[in-house]
């Protein structure tokens, strides 16, 4: 029942072994029946993950609003479990009681630590190489208290949201150098945003 032939390893918010496949099984949703096929994992504690390739062969749509999944082929809905109804591994309340450990960070927020890093890293690069080509300013930069930078480099960087005056002021500490000044203003962006520490 179980192909072997597709072994390997499931990549995503973590790791784990793939088994092999069911090619065709079907799984109740309310009182229809979807086709499907499963990938068999190593030690999942959850009875079935429904990935992205059912939920869009089934036109599915995830309403958050109403707490349903649709089913688009069939026109079901389905409530989504209420967390008192979630085994207890599922949960998010850690309703396992005060002696269980904290829950390690999960890989989501590490990426988002190594990416304001990284950003912070890139800005401080940008700023270091900014005030050293700037260090000694040329005559037509003394004589003028605003430089003035093609408005194609300014309009591309408000388009990405940022306010003007804040794009001028990254633009004059990387000397004129879009990319610098984006770097910059999206590690100061970041910085100001929750970032997991």
């Amino acid at each position: 029942l179980v192909d072997r032939r597709w072994a390997g390893i499931a990549k995503g918010v973590g790791t784990q072994r793939i088994l092999g496949r069911i090619h065709l099984g079907q799984i109740q949703i309310e009182a229809d029946f979807l086709q499907a096929s499963f990938s068999i994992l190593e030690e999942q504690q959850m009875d079935v993950l429904i990935g992205l390739d059912m939920l869009k062969r089934h036109q599915c749509c995830i309403d958050l609003h109403r707490g349903v999944l649709h089913i688009g082929t069939t026109g079901t809905d389905t409530s989504f479990l209420a967390e008192k109804d979630l085994p207890d591994y599922a949960r998010l309340s850690g309703a396992d009681g005060p002696s269980s450990p904290p829950p390690a960070p999960s890989s989501m927020e590490a990426e988002d630590s190594q990416l304001a890093q990284a950003l912070s890293h890139s800005q401080q690069e940008a700023e270091a190489s900014a005030s050293s080509s700037t260090s000694q300013p040329s005559a037509s930069s003394q004589s003028s208290n605003s430089p003035s930078f093609p408005e194609e480099q300014i309009t591309r960087l408000v388009q990405m949201g940022f306010p003007r005056p804040d794009v001028i002021k990254a633009l004059q500490e990387s000397a004129g150098n879009a990319d610098l000044a984006a770097v910059s203003l999206f590690a100061k962006f970041l910085g100001n945003a929750a970032v997991p520490k």
